[in-house]
């Protein structure tokens, strides 16, 4: 079964208007469910937007950028494992009732950053654009 739209390349994004305590608070959420495969579900503690290459999306070529609304849950809808990692196939609910869904294995460097140190050293780096790929450095991103 094909689930769309799907989002390749992943990552979660923060505006900065919301701030560095919302950006802490919703990764060390989504970084333990991340890591716990018995966790079906997590209501998202702060604003976030799912970000990364769209595909099966109406309205956006596939490949193309983008950037849902505010993620209201995340939901782990088959565990599985590729190559011996984690390959969770996962659903991301917005605010508006937006389903997209995504693999956790298909997030972008930048996530992998942000998961490794959170899951490594309990904290994220407080640089503004640390996270973000170079094209969104300048934005109101954080």
């Amino acid at each position: 079964m094909a689930y769309n739209p799907r989002i390749e390349k992943w990552e979660l994004y923060f505006e900065g208007e919301n701030g560095y305590d919302n950006r802490f608070n919703i990764m060390k959420a989504f970084t333990e469910f991340w890591e716990s495969p018995k966790l079906g579900k997590l209501e998202m503690p702060g604003k976030c937007m799912l970000g990364g290459q769209v595909f099966g999306r109406n309205g956006f070529e596939d490949g193309a950028e983008i950037f849902t609304s505010d993620i209201q849950s995340v939901e782990r809808l088959e565990h599985d494992r590729f190559s011996g990692a984690p390959h969770d196939l996962m659903c991301a609910t917005t605010v508006s009732g937006s389903k997209y869904y995504f693999y956790s294995d298909d997030h972008n460097a930048y996530m992998a950053l942000m998961l490794g140190d959170m899951i490594h050293m309990g904290q994220l780096d407080q640089r503004r654009y640390y996270y973000l790929v170079p094209e969104y450095r300048g934005s109101q991103l954080i």
